[in-house]
């Protein structure tokens, strides 16, 4: 049995060529809403976050035999714990990430972490659209110009609940469903006059391509969260190779 960490669009993308040659396979997702990305591929989905315990427990019960994970790029967390099980259980571990953008804005600052990036965010003038997902936001509640940050997040209660609990004002909240094109994105920053963007080195799925060009063309600064680098074993950023490797 093969178990694909998913719950991102590439892991889509990879499951619906996958199951041509092997519908021997579970899939997790830590969302309701990951697991909502893979209905109608008929196989077993489980939307829960697991525990280090909990995934030792998962590969015995579910008999698996490799893991192929699709978690993204900034989850390493659940990735460290999945390669250190896979370790543990003597069984294959194969990693899947989204090519970077070969290229970056004229105006771009980079940080390694969030901590650092709060701390530039803070001596910034002027409106900062912030695009890092809603698991973020707890890291912007205190921050002295909160007022000036435009949060653009998924259309789900939760997450919108979880702007409200932070202190950020309904007209901060931006609840939209991507993917956006360069023209949304600079319709946006047109629209809230916005002189920083704050995004992930998510890939080119992640429409950062998109924020890029749309920043460079209204000449704003784009101020990114690095990837997280871990030393992967059996790692692709290619699904057509990846699946030759899992199905040889």
């Amino acid at each position: 049995m093969i178990w694909v960490i998913g719950g991102t669009k590439d892991s889509r993308d990879f499951l619906e060529k996958l199951i041509i040659y092997t519908k021997d396979v579970v899939v997790t997702t830590a969302t309701e809403y990951g697991g909502k990305l893979l209905e109608n591929l008929g196989i077993k989905v489980v939307c829960k976050r697991l525990t280090p315990d909990m995934m030792l427990e998962f590969i015995e019960d579910e008999k698996i035999d490799k893991i192929v994970d699709l978690s993204h790029p900034y989850a390493v967390e659940v990735s460290s714990n999945a390669l250190v099980a896979a370790k543990k259980k003597e069984i294959d571990y194969f990693r899947f990430e989204r090519k970077e953008i070969p290229f970056f804005p004229e105006k771009y600052t980079k940080f390694t972490t969030i901590e650092e990036l709060i701390r530039y965010i803070e001596t910034l003038n002027g409106n900062i659209l912030v695009t890092l997902g809603s698991n973020n936001i707890p890291h912007f509640s205190s921050i002295k110009n909160l007022k000036n940050c435009f949060f653009r997040i998924l259309p789900k209660w939760d997450m919108v609940k979880r702007c409200e609990d932070n202190g950020i004002l309904p007209k901060n909240i931006i609840a939209m469903q991507g993917p956006f094109s360069k023209n949304m994105n600079k319709a946006m920053i047109e629209q809230f006059d916005i002189k920083y963007l704050v995004t992930k080195q998510a890939g080119s799925t992640g429409g950062e391509k998109e924020k890029i060009e749309a920043s460079q063309e209204m000449e704003i600064e784009v101020v990114y969260l690095t990837r997280p680098h871990i030393d992967y074993p059996n790692f692709y950023e290619d699904i057509d190779k990846l699946i030759s490797a899992i199905v040889k």
